[in-house]
């Protein structure tokens, strides 16, 4: 059963994980060791939580669990009828599935419109085409991207 819990800062850890899972491929052609991988990757991730938590101090950090096992996170900002999808990501094992679709259609209930941000290589943003969404602003790497309810 697909379900959201609060998350808290004991989380780290495994939003980590989940992040990590989603920059590897990106990190790869770098050919570097090991350990200078995940202090690069930590570095990156804590700036990416420091940016979230300026721009959006009253975000909604959610950790998505399948049958109570973590798989994934999700952060959300709501104002109103309109919601910001932050950041929502599944470890690898749980993606094409359609768990995403699941979070992302029952956000699309709450809400009159979504924006959201993703780069422009990243194979999420054909899906968020196919759920709905439009491509409204390009600033490099960041397409911004709006789904609104008809």
């Amino acid at each position: 059963m697909l379900n959201l819990t609060e998350a808290n800062s004991k989380d780290e850890p495994f939003w980590f994980e989940v992040y990590r899972s989603t920059r590897t491929d990106e990190f790869m052609p770098m050919n570097i060791a090991e350990e200078q991988l995940h202090l690069l990757m930590h570095m990156q991730f804590r700036a990416q939580q420091l940016s979230y938590q300026s721009q959006y101090p009253s975000a909604c950090h959610r950790i998505i669990q399948i049958d109570s096992r973590q798989v994934g996170y999700m952060i959300t900002y709501h104002e109103g009828e309109q919601a910001h999808l932050i950041f929502i990501a599944l470890l690898p094992e749980f993606r094409n599935q359609g768990y995403g679709t699941v979070l992302l259609n029952q956000l699309q209930q709450t809400a009159r419109t979504i924006s959201l941000q993703v780069t422009e290589h990243n194979p999420a943003r054909q899906w968020y085409h196919r759920q709905g969404f439009t491509e409204r602003a390009y600033a490099p790497p960041y397409i911004t991207m709006q789904w609104q309810r008809s």
